[in-house]
C-alpha cells in the first residue's frame, strides 16, 4: 500500500512542478525576448519482485517482474524558438531574427539576451531598458586603404553614442570617378593620324608581314613600315573634294619582289601594285582627321592647307599646317596653342604667329570669345589680317562632371574634371575650379589610355596640387582615381571606354565639412552609423551577437538574461548576418514564443494529472483504512 502512496505523491510534485512552468510561461506571455519553458518527465525507480528467465528446452523464458514507485522531473528545457516582431517604431529597439543573443554588460560580467528594448543613458551608453545593462559591440574606424570602408576593431567596447560632439572638418584627399567614356565620338579637334598604333597584315606570294602607319614630320606626311622595313610617302597635294592628302608613291622591297606603295585620296585606301596591278589594299581613311582650310596669296592664287593638332604632351596643343611653302614645296608649318586649365585656348595678346606660306600669306592664331576655338587671320600684307577660319573644338567630344570638394577649414570648393578625345583610345582629362579661378593649381591635367577591351591601361590615378593656401587652408594633394582601385572596386567600376553613351560622373569624395552628431540608426547588419549635421553618415560601431553550440544549456538569470554553463558551451562572438548569426530589424522587437493556446492545453494537462495522482493518494489511504478495520 506504501507504494501507490509514495507514486502518487511524486505524481502530485512532479505535476505541481509542471504546473509551476506552465504559470511562469503565462505569467511572461508579454515579456520581451523571453524564452518558454518545458517540463520532460521521467519515470523514477522500480523495485523487481522476480527477475528474467531464459527460455531452456520446451519452456519458454519469463520477464521479470518489476513495480515502479513513481515519477520526477528530468527537465526544464528552455525553447529558444523565435518569437514574433512587434513593430514599436523606436529607433532603439532592436529585434533579432535568426540566430544569436545581445552581448550585455551589467558592470560584472557580460550576459546574453534576446531583448532589444534599448535607450540611452544619460552618459549616451546604449543600454536595455529596465536593467540598465549596457549593450557591447565593436568600434568602427574607416580603413586606410579604402575609405569607402571600415574596420571593425577586435575588443568588445560599450556603444556609446555622443549626442552633439563634434566632428572636425576634413579636407578632400581622394576623389573617384566611376564613368564611361563614348568611344564612338570623334577626336575633339582634327588630330591627323588618329590611331597611331594602327596595324594590319600584307599577304603576298603566300607571307604574311606586318604593315604600321603612323604620323610623319616636315614633309613627310605619313610613315609607313612593312616587314619591320620603313618608308615616308611625302604629301605631294590636297584632295579638296575627299578632304584626303595627295601622297607621293614610294617603292618599297617585299620580300625579294619590288611593289608600289601609293595613297587613293579618291578611295582612301592604301595599295600596293605590281605593274599598274592593285595586289593589296587596305582603307586607313577612317584613322586621318584632317581639316581643309583655305588662304588666298598676294597671287589671288587660294591654295588649300590640312590642319591637324597634336597632344603637346603637357595639356597644350601643337597645330600643325600642311601645305606649301613661299618655295613652293610641300611641307608643314607648326605653332604650340596654350591651353588653360578648363581647356579653353589662351592664347596671348598679340596673338600666334605663322609665317612663310605660299602667296606670301601670313597667319595669325587667336581664341574665339568662349575660348573654345581658334580665329585664323590671313594677311598678305604683314599689316592688314581679316579672318579667313575658324577651328572649333567638338564638344560633343569633351564629357566634363562636377563635385564639391573640401579644404582643411571644411569649406567646399566645386571641382571639375573634363575628358577630351584626342586618339584612339586615348583620352587628355583635366580638372580645374571653374567658379575660383585665383587658386593656383599643378599636376592638373594628363592622358588616360585604354585598351581594346575598353578598360584602362594606363594613367588610371593622378595627385593634383591645389593651392589652399591663399584662402588660409592648407594647400591640398587630391588623388583622382579613375580606376577605382582605391575603393577596392574592379577595373570595370572605374572610367572605360565602350562604345555607349557618356556615364561621366564623380562619385566619391573623403572630405567634409565640420559636423555635429545628431542621430543615429542601426542596420540590419549591426552597422551603428551616426548621423551629423553635415550629411555625413559615418559607421560608428558594430553591434554583437552571441552564438552557442546548446543554447538550452544557458542558464535565466532573470530579467530576460541568459549566462553560460559547463553545457551551454562558450559564447562564439560576431556581427549579424555572419557565422550564421541572424539579422536585426530596427524599430521592432521580439515578443516572447509563448502560445496561449498551447499553455492552456498544457495546464489542463497538468491539472488532470495532478488530480489524478491525487486520486491515487485517497484510493489508497480508503484501501489502508478497509485494512485496519479488518481487526475489529
Amino acid at each position: 500500500m506504501l507504494r501507490s502512496l509514495t507514486s502518487g505523491v511524486s505524481g502530485i510534485r512532479s505535476h505541481q512542478t509542471m504546473l509551476d512552468v506552465v504559470g511562469n510561461n503565462i505569467a511572461n506571455v508579454n515579456t520581451t525576448g523571453f524564452k518558454k519553458s518545458t517540463v520532460t518527465f521521467q519515470d523514477l525507480l522500480y523495485e523487481t519482485s522476480k527477475g528474467a528467465t531464459a527460455p531452456r528446452e520446451n519452456i519458454g523464458g519469463v520477464n521479470p517482474m518489476q513495480i515502479g514507485l513513481g515519477t520526477t522531473v528530468a527537465a526544464v528545457e528552455t525553447i529558444h524558438s523565435q518569437g514574433p516582431l512587434q513593430y514599436t517604431g523606436n529607433r532603439t529597439d532592436v529585434a533579432i531574427q535568426g540566430d544569436g543573443y545581445y552581448v550585455l554588460n551589467d558592470g560584472a560580467q557580460n550576459v546574453y539576451s534576446r531583448a532589444g528594448n534599448f535607450v540611452l543613458d544619460g552618459n549616451g551608453n546604449i543600454v536595455q531598458s529596465g536593467t540598465g545593462y549596457t549593450l557591447m559591440g565593436y568600434k568602427m574606424s574607416p580603413d586606410p586603404q579604402n575609405p569607402t570602408q571600415y574596420v571593425r576593431g577586435t575588443q568588445l567596447v560599450a556603444l556609446n553614442i555622443p549626442v552633439g560632439q563634434k566632428l572636425s572638418a576634413k579636407g578632400t584627399e581622394v576623389l573617384g570617378l566611376q564613368c564611361n567614356l563614348d568611344s564612338r565620338v570623334d577626336t575633339y579637334l582634327p588630330m591627323g593620324i588618329t590611331n597611331p598604333n594602327f596595324s594590319t597584315t600584307v599577304a603576298i606570294g603566300g607571307n604574311s608581314y606586318t604593315l604600321s602607319i603612323s604620323e610623319g614630320s616636315a614633309h613627310n606626311l605619313l610613315n609607313v613600315s612593312i616587314g619591320g622595313s620603313p618608308y615616308s610617302m611625302s604629301l605631294a597635294g590636297i584632295n579638296q573634294n575627299t578632304g584626303l592628302p595627295e601622297l607621293s608613291d614610294v617603292s618599297v622591297t617585299i620580300g625579294s619582289d619590288s611593289y608600289t606603295l601609293h595613297f587613293d585620296d579618291e578611295t582612301g585606301e592604301l595599295q600596293l601594285e605590281d605593274s599598274g596591278n592593285i595586289v593589296w589594299k587596305q582603307q586607313i581613311s577612317g584613322i586621318m582627321d584632317y581639316q581643309i582650310v583655305n588662304f588666298e596669296g598676294d597671287d589671288n592664287q587660294t591654295r588649300p592647307y590640312l590642319v591637324e593638332f597634336t597632344d603637346s604632351g603637357d595639356g597644350n596643343m601643337v597645330m600643325r599646317l600642311w601645305g606649301q611653302d613661299s618655295t613652293p614645296a610641300w611641307t608643314s608649318f607648326q605653332a604650340v596653342v596654350p591651353v588653360d586649365a578648363d581647356g579653353t585656348f589662351a592664347i596671348p595678346t598679340g596673338g600666334i604667329d605663322i609665317t612663310g606660306l605660299a602667296g606670301n600669306v601670313d597667319l595669325r592664331l587667336n581664341s574665339t570669345e568662349d575660348g573654345k576655338g581658334l580665329s585664323v587671320s590671313a594677311s598678305n600684307d604683314g599689316s592688314t589680317y581679316e579672318v579667313a577660319a575658324t577651328l572649333n573644338q567638338r564638344t560633343s567630344s569633351v564629357h566634363s562632371t562636377k563635385i564639391d570638394i573640401y579644404d582643411s577649414l571644411g569649406n567646399p570648393h566645386t571641382v571639375e574634371v573634363a575628358f577630351e578625345k584626342i586618339g584612339a583610345n586615348e583620352w587628355r582629362w583635366r580638372a580645374w575650379l571653374p567658379t575660383e579661378s585665383g587658386i593656383a593649381l599643378s599636376n592638373n591635367t594628363g592622358v588616360t589610355e585604354f585598351g581594346s577591351d575598353g578598360k584602362l591601361e594606363s594613367g588610371g590615378t593622378a595627385t593634383v596640387n591645389i593651392g589652399f593656401s591663399s584662402l588660409g587652408a592648407e594647400d591640398a594633394s587630391i588623388k583622382l582615381d579613375f580606376s577605382g582601385e582605391s575603393f577596392g572596386k574592379s577595373p570595370i567600376d572605374g572610367v572605360t571606354q565602350f562604345g555607349s553613351s557618356f556615364t561621366t560622373k564623380a562619385y566619391y569624395q573623403d572630405g567634409y565639412q565640420m559636423g555635429v552628431l545628431q542621430d543615429f540608426s542601426i542596420a540590419s547588419d549591426g552597422t551603428v552609423m551616426g548621423i551629423y549635421s553635415n550629411g555625413r553618415n559615418s559607421a560608428l560601431y558594430s553591434l554583437s551577437l552571441a552564438l552557442f553550440s546548446n543554447p538550452s544549456g544557458l542558464e535565466k538569470i532573470g530579467m530576460t538574461a541568459f549566462i553560460p554553463t559547463a553545457n551551454s558551451g562558450l559564447p562564439q562572438v560576431v556581427t549579424p548576418k555572419e557565422g550564421g548569426a541572424g539579422s536585426l530589424a530596427g524599430g521592432n522587437l521580439e515578443m516572447a514564443n509563448v502560445d496561449l493556446a498551447e499553455e492552456f492545453s498544457r495546464l489542463i494537462i497538468a491539472q488532470r494529472g495532478f488530480q489524478a495522482n491525487a486520486r491515487v493518494i485517497t484510493t489508497s489511504d480508503q484501501v489502508l483504512d478497509e485494512l485496519i478495520n479488518l481487526k475489529r
